[in-house]
């Protein structure tokens, strides 16, 4: 008797379930996040403090997200322009330190405000009849002497318009942020009373050194920084275009 011997069938591979690395795309929060905290640190670069601080969270998330593989393009633009805004936030801060500093002491600035008061000049009698006094000159009003915090606010202000040019209502709002109140800083810019158009110009001159603008596009933007519609037009001109 011959035994004959049955194998079994052998099972089907099973389906693969790799992922196809060429359409796996990897996430992109952090390249998303360096873009739009660059974008934010470069509009506010020009204050003090804040586009540093912002402009260094840019950069720190442009390199994590470059670390991680996630999209190069969003990581390297919040990247450089974090880096701008960090160059820029760091010079205006270093000229708002050095101009704080070289400014006078409060008590210096209110002493320059006290005219002097024009002293009587004394009438010598004659030997033989004494002559008649003449009426003394009203003296001349002194100037108003400042509160320390509308000095300080005049001291800051001064301070700003030395490295930077602003509209009436932006160097309010400045010193208001700074914690001056209403009163004190529209005290301060009044009695700084700059020439507008000048400050237009210097800036204009500021935004085409680190932008391109067309004309109308730089105009735009002086008036959105409050200057008025003349004193925009001034400027612009003033800065050659």
């Amino acid at each position: 008797m011959t035994n004959t011997s049955q194998s079994d069938p052998t099972p089907p591979p099973a389906p693969s379930l790799d992922v196809d690395p060429k359409n796996h795309k990897p996430a992109a929060g952090l390249a998303v996040a360096a873009l739009i905290t660059g974008l934010v640190a470069f509009f506010v670069g020009l204050v003090p403090f804040l586009g540093f601080l912002l402009g260094g969270g840019a950069v720190v998330l442009g390199v994590l997200a470059l670390r991680k593989n996630q999209s190069k393009p969003l990581a390297i633009a919040g990247l450089a322009l974090g880096g701008i805004a960090t160059l820029t936030s760091f010079l205006t801060t270093l000229l708002l330190v050095v101009g704080l500093v070289a400014t006078p002491s409060a008590s210096e600035s209110s002493s320059l405000n006290v005219a002097p008061t024009p002293s009587a000049t004394p009438t010598s009698p004659s030997l033989e009849e004494a002559e008649p006094e003449e009426p003394e000159e009203p003296a001349e009003p002194e100037a108003p002497q400042l509160t320390v915090s509308e000095s300080n606010a005049v001291r800051s202000g001064n301070s700003y318009l030395d490295y930077s040019g602003f509209s009436r209502s932006g160097l309010i709002g400045q010193l208001e942020y700074e914690g001056y109140s209403t009163g004190d800083a529209t005290f301060a810019v009044d009695y700084i009373a700059p020439d507008w158009n000048k400050e237009a110009a210097e800036s204009a001159e500021s935004y085409l050194a680190y932008s391109s603008f067309s004309r109308q596009g730089l105009i735009d933007q002086l008036i959105y920084e409050g200057f008025s519609q003349a004193e925009a037009e001034y400027g612009v001109t003033a800065a050659g275009y």
